[in-house]
């Protein structure tokens, strides 16, 4: 389909500001895929001006509407992967949610949206917000792996997640919202927690910040309640209860670096994931000295590391293969 440049600009700028009606709505969708060219100027216009708009309710209720609008859009069966590229990297708005819907959406074109599995792989070093169709809001972090259905059917709100994620889920109590992990199944119906799960971490866990949750656990059922973090050894399947530290808990979404009481060979999984590279530890005495500290979003690798290495009682070097992003601990 046609449309000149002016009603381009009108309507990009009306879907950041979530004031689109219902018809332009359709409109814009039918536009962006129609052609690729159409696709990749809307790309561009959401790479260049998505982080200038202001996030609000009013751009929340657009994209729950546009998603009912795709939801009607007849696409195929088959499973939609979504790899997040590099020009999401701090994503903090709803177009993120509305580009990834369009990147599973072009993938393939004949079943309905509704029964479409989409799959978002969050790169190592960065962040991705998606807002689901029932408007719960999930902020991934690095080197997560999040499974989610286009729209929600059925009595269950189903989802799938390796890796660390917030969690604001929207509230219906008659569709419980149900989360898969490789440990545990966790089941809410309108809460906000922090849930860890990544596969190569000891420990697993789910820190409440606000309602109730449920977890189930080698058939045992294990309730926690705010201000609590239930925990999951991945190595002995053992769970437990213990109270949280929640203002340390979800500082990783405002780029917080927080080490707390964990020894060299678990800081160094978590400085991989923050900063996409690969830190190899020559000695396995330097493993298990354990460490704790916080670090602000502008502090580097190289100031995490070296005061690490300064508060060490086991003196160590480390070098940096800035070529291959690889940091030796010898």
């Amino acid at each position: 389909m046609d449309m000149n440049s002016g009603k381009e600009t009108v309507l990009f700028e009306g879907y950041l500001k979530g004031n689109l009606c219902k018809t332009e709505e359709s409109e814009l969708h039918d536009w962006i895929n129609s052609s690729e060219k159409n696709y990749r100027a809307f790309k561009k216009y959401i790479q260049e001006n998505q982080f200038a708009q202001i996030h609000s309710e009013e751009t929340d209720q657009a994209w729950r509407n546009l998603k009912e609008k795709l939801s009607r859009h007849h696409l195929p069966k088959s499973e939609k992967k979504i790899v997040v590229p590099d020009w999401l990297k701090v994503a903090a708005i709803v177009a993120v949610a509305l580009l990834a819907g369009f990147f599973a959406n072009r993938l393939t074109q004949t079943n309905h949206y509704s029964n479409a599995l989409n799959e978002i792989t969050v790169p190592k070093g960065e962040k991705v917000q998606v807002i689901l169709s029932d408007g719960t809001k999930v902020y991934l972090n690095a080197g997560t792996h999040f499974e989610y259905p286009g729209v929600f059917s059925g009595n269950e709100r189903n989802v799938a997640i390796v890796g660390e994620a917030f969690f604001n889920v929207a509230k219906n109590r008659s569709r419980p919202f149900i989360i898969k992990t490789p440990g545990f199944q966790v089941e809410v119906t309108g809460t906000s927690f922090d849930l860890s799960t990544y596969k190569e971490d000891e420990e697993n866990s789910l820190t409440l910040k606000t309602g109730k949750v449920t977890i189930t656990s080698d058939g045992r059922n294990y309730k926690v309640s705010p201000g609590q973090k239930y925990i999951f050894n991945t190595q002995t399947q053992k769970s437990k209860i213990t109270k949280a530290d929640l203002q340390k808990s979800f500082l990783w979404r405002e780029g917080v670096t927080v080490i707390d009481d964990q020894n060299l060979e678990e800081i160094r999984k978590l400085l991989e994931r923050k900063f996409d590279v690969q830190i190899r530890i020559t000695d396995k005495k330097y493993k298990a000295i354990r460490y704790t500290g916080q670090f602000k979003p502008h502090e580097t690798l190289e100031d995490i590391l070296d005061l690490i290495r300064e508060t060490s009682p086991v003196k160590f070097k480390y070098k940096i293969n800035e070529e291959k992003d690889i940091i030796t601990i010898e």
